[in-house]
């Protein structure tokens, strides 16, 4: 037996590796019976899927205990399950949909949009026919002004005049008898929050001159910040005439010339608005005399500012019906005419006057006296036989005036009864027991009525669609004006082919599309229409910005809602939608079809009188990087709604943005965070956007070849004449005249030599830059033929350098470069532009570098508004940040100073809050910029040391900007100075040492070094 009793093994002995493998087939065996179970029946019964086995693994996380959200309430419901205490109770689990909505009204009538337009007193169906049938009657004007002087509470006065008085009330409590006022034309919610306009706003309104007429103005309110002046421009350049805005107490401020100066320049119809003459007797609390005198103070200032720029310019006088005074805050608005109509009125006389109110309104201004006892109209007091015979002025329109006030002011609900009869005026015993605003609002719309005067002044003054037309496009068209298309557009013919000018972009309530504003010039545009949209770079050889696009809508703006039409004609303004998606600034929009190849494109907008583009810059970047498609969709957004800023990517990867001003950039900021990105953005600190010079001639001939040897360029550097830049910036030198005449203009302007006068080929970097390409070349040593095909290579190259120049890739300004030499390769496929627009380039940059280089930055001009006893205040304040005072004095007829000084851009951050502190809030600054400066110090002395979190000295400040500007680029701290140049002039630059004195000592050294 092999087992005993109790199962152990007694039995002989086995090897390790036999006895191994039975207990292995025996543990087999065993498996094997164990896993071995009968066959099921599978008639009748359904097979599982493989995977859904019974003895499958399944894991601890995969097992379903309960049925998902989706089983139990169906796909169609979104649910969201979270953890206990995951959310604040404030919180809901399911946030409701966010609608944004930046408006205060936003919508359009007709439109898909709920909101309810509002009910005007002339139907709104015929104001609409007026506009469309006869053009001739419509007025377009720009109401502009400085800060404050009461532009969007005057156009608040004609909208109320002009709606249903219950429905105006729908849109806000009018507060104008308590201070305030509804702000109509303010439609954005930032706009009311800051009480202040950002965007000009157009609206429509159907008015009645003296005689009763209506007629279809479209008014553009726009903003009086001098940072905002673009919105002014872009206004302008689609309107008629511009009503100037004063305020009678502060008279012509910075940015009021500033928008004459754009006015005129846009040849445009002014007249003049001396609002808030209120103040003159409540406030400054000055007798009828002086008022009178301070009145005509403010339109001879207008008058002398307008004479200097325009001697021919005809004169802007009360007495020739294109001056109108108002208080918008009291509700009234007249002209002499309107009011002499008054008289007319109230006369219980039923002969026919003598006199027309016409004439009688022309002598109620200047030196005209009404003598009682002759009843004749004399020239001098001392004329009239009667002593103490007041100017008419002052006896029938500020004696009547003043009466009103002191009557409302000064006296007893009774008395005030009686006072106010014996002008005219009757109130209901209600009216006069109400608080002084109020009564003063209710006693002068009594006396005064409409705002006739107002309507009369533009119907009279200001020319209509069809007779500006010839004018307006001779002076904004780019292309044929002798074609079909101009012959349309200056005779305003609604039957011709299609002409829109769209100046402005408006952003809907939810911040996704855009609005585009403009002016018909001929032709008829109607929903559906499908146009070509020509953007600010279309040309006749460049076709690239030009897009078809379909009208989706065609719209009257009404500032804060719109009146839908399906078709409009020449001669009005108009907003469309469905067009917007290829504009970027201004565009011109016409038809497609046979013809339509010969359209070209409207003149940019121009902003000359804000020193022509914008000085300030920020540094954004999304604070999380995965929305940075998000923020460059906004960024774009921003340029379309800011006419002056624009936006670029440096080679480092930041997107810079530029603008005018710190209140510009603010309001920037906060549409881009919250309206068109809604992410959160970071900002770098500001900073400016500095320019490159020369100041001396090169020292040598500076020369380079090509990388295939067989080209070789000459040039050299000098500066440009301060005078010239100007002219140039401003657009008063046109190369696409004849050479002859820009020769000529040359010679006769700026003392230049008839050869280089008709030697001028390119400015740079833009049309309008202020730096000059000559060629100096000489027909007997270069092939002028083979010159003139590389001749688009070489100004490309130039343009190239000057956008960014060799010290820290700012734009050059004020350089004059001359081509003295060029050797060209005879096969054209040697001279391409690969070879000759890089050569060209680092040719112009050695110039520059041996021609002593500098640093510019821009310098601010401004307007400081400050009371007399506190104006020694600005002046530690103005020396701390290197600015120098060049005017002071009072202002006549007031209680404040006003200041005149520069101040370099990058010293000016913060110091308006700086002012309003040192000052409690007594003071107001304006600043626009006006030049450009050199920064002291020399930029390539690398021997000064920059010490962090300290002010460097004057003259070290070239090298720190430098410094700065370089590494904020990714550039390295030192300009690389040779490697521009050829060996060549390398071996001329060691000959000659006064070229070193330049440059700093470690330069020096490593130029003798790579000479040797």
């Amino acid at each position: 037996e092999l087992y005993d009793e109790f199962g152990n093994y007694i039995g002989p002995e086995l090897s390790s590796d036999e006895e191994d493998e039975e207990d292995l087939e025996d543990n087999v065996d065993d498996i094997d019976d164990r896993s071995r179970t009968p066959e099921p029946d599978l008639d009748g019964m359904d097979v599982e899927d493989e995977g859904t086995a019974m003895n499958e693994i399944v894991l601890h996380e995969d097992k379903e205990h309960y049925p998902s959200a989706s089983e139990v309430y169906g796909d169609n419901v979104h649910t969201n399950v979270i953890d206990e205490d995951a959310q604040a109770l404030e919180e809901p689990i399911i946030a409701p949909t966010k609608v944004k909505d930046f408006t205060v009204v936003g919508g359009a009538a007709g439109s898909s949009s709920t909101s309810k337009p509002m009910a005007f007193n002339v139907d709104t169906a015929y104001s609409l026919s007026l506009m469309d049938t006869t053009p001739g009657l419509n007025r377009g004007v720009a109401i502009v002004g400085h800060l404050h002087s009461g532009k969007t509470s005057l156009v608040d006065l004609l909208v109320e005049e002009s709606c249903v008085e219950a429905d105006y009330s729908k849109t806000g409590a009018l507060l104008a008898h308590e201070g305030g006022g509804p702000r109509f034309c303010d439609v954005l919610k930032a706009e009311q929050e800051r009480q202040l306009s950002i965007k000009s706003t157009p609206i429509t309104l159907a008015m009645a001159d003296t005689r009763g007429k209506n007629y279809p103005l479209t008014l553009i309110d726009c903003p009086g910040h001098v940072n905002f002046h673009d919105e002014s421009v872009a206004a302008m350049r689609s309107a008629d005439g511009a009503v100037v805005v004063v305020d009678a107490v502060e008279g012509v401020m910075m940015h009021t010339e500033m928008v004459l100066a754009a006015a005129m320049s846009d040849g445009l119809d002014i007249t003049l608005v001396i609002n808030k003459i209120d103040r003159l007797i409540v406030e400054l609390k000055l007798p009828p005399s002086d008022a009178y005198y301070k009145l005509q103070h403010t339109v001879d200032t207008v008058n002398k500012y307008i004479r200097t720029k325009d001697p021919n310019h005809k004169l802007i006088t009360p007495d020739r019906g294109n001056v109108c005074f108002a208080s918008s805050h009291h509700g009234y608005i007249f002209s002499t005419t309107s009011f002499a109509q008054r008289y007319y009125d109230h006369s219980n006389t039923s002969k026919a006057p003598k006199l027309s109110a016409e004439d009688f309104g022309k002598r109620l201004w200047g030196d005209a006296f009404l003598d009682p006892s002759t009843r004749k109209f004399k020239k001098s007091a001392k004329a009239c036989s009667t002593k103490g015979v007041q100017r008419t002025f002052i006896e029938f329109i500020l004696t009547p005036l003043y009466k009103i006030y002191s009557a409302c002011l000064g006296e007893t609900p009774k008395n005030c009864g009686s006072l106010l009869r014996d002008v005219n005026v009757f109130l209901k015993s209600e009216q006069l027991k109400m608080s002084a605003r109020p009564l003063i609002r209710a006693a002068c719309q009594a006396f005064f009525g409409n705002s006739t005067g107002f309507v009369d002044m533009l119907v009279n003054h200001v020319r209509s669609p069809v007779d500006s037309a010839r004018d307006k496009v001779s002076r904004l068209y780019t292309g044929e004006l002798n074609g079909t298309i101009g012959q349309a557009m200056m005779e305003c013919d609604s039957e011709g082919p299609l002409m829109i000018h769209i100046v402005k972009q408006y952003s809907s309530p939810d911040g996704e599309t855009f609005s585009s504003f403009g002016r018909i010039y001929s032709g008829s545009v109607k929903v559906g229409d499908n146009v070509r949209v020509l953007g600010e770079n279309y040309s006749e050889d460049d076709d690239e910005d030009a897009a078809f696009a379909q009208v989706s809508n065609v719209l009257v703006p009404h500032a804060r809602f719109a009146t839908g039409v399906s078709r409009l004609r020449a001669g009005n303004w108009v907003m469309l939608e469905g067009v917007d998606s290829s504009i970027t600034k201004t565009a011109t929009i016409t038809e497609v079809g046979e013809g339509a190849d010969d359209a070209r494109v409207f003149s940019p907008l121009d902003f000359y009188v804000a020193g022509g583009e914008p000085a300030m810059k920020l540094a954004v970047e999304p604070l999380n990087p995965a929305e940075l498609p998000k923020m460059v969709d906004g960024l774009r957004k921003i340029g379309k709604s800011y006419p002056m800023s624009r936006n670029k990517v440096e080679e480092s990867g930041e997107h810079v943005l530029f603008g005018c001003g710190e209140l510009y950039l603010d309001c920037i900021m906060h549409d881009l965070r919250h309206m068109y990105s809604g992410i959160e953005i970071k900002v770098s600190d500001p900073v400016v956007a500095f320019c490159e010079t020369v100041v001396e001639t090169s020292s040598v001939k500076c020369f380079a070849e090509t990388p295939n040897k067989k080209n070789k360029l000459t040039v050299i550097s000098e500066p440009l004449e301060e005078r010239l830049g100007f002219a140039i910036e401003r657009g008063a030198v046109d190369l696409d005249k004849p050479v002859r005449e820009v020769g000529e203009y040359f010679e006769r302007n700026f003392g230049w030599d008839k050869l280089s006068a008709r030697s001028v080929w390119c400015f740079g970097p833009s049309e309008k830059g202020c730096n000059i390409l000559l060629d100096d070349t000489l027909p007997s040593e270069v092939d002028k033929k083979t010159l003139g095909s590389v001749k688009g290579s070489l100004m490309q190259g130039f343009k190239w350098a000057c956008r960014e120049g060799p010290l820290c890739e700012e734009p050059v300004r004020g350089c004059k470069v001359k081509l003295l030499d060029a050797t060209l390769a005879q096969t054209p496929i040697m001279r391409g532009g690969g070879q000759i627009i890089p050569t060209m380039r680092r040719c112009v940059y050695s110039s520059l570098l041996t021609a002593q280089p500098k640093l510019m930055e821009p310098v601010y001009k401004m307007q400081i508004q400050i009371p007399t006893e506190i104006t020694d205040a600005v002046f530690p304040l103005l020396s701390k940040r290197r600015g120098h005072l060049v005017q002071d004095e009072p202002k006549a007829g007031s209680t404040f100073n006003v200041m005149k000084a520069y101040m370099p851009v990058i010293e000016s951050f913060g110091f308006e809050t700086d002012l309003r502190t040192f000052t409690q809030g007594q003071a107001m600054v304006f600043s626009v910029l006006d030049h450009y400066a050199l920064v002291p110090g020399n930029p390539l002395d690398s021997s000064i040391v920059l010490h962090p979190l300290e002010p460097s000295p004057v003259n070290h400040l070239a090298r720190e900007f430098l410094v700065k500007t370089r590494r904020r680029k990714g550039l390295s701290d030192d300009v690389s100075v040779f490697k521009y140049f050829d060996e060549g002039v390398k071996e001329g630059l060691s000959d000659d040492v006064s070229v070193f004195k330049y440059f700093d000592e470690g330069v020096k050294e490593g130029t003798q070094r790579r000479c040797q």
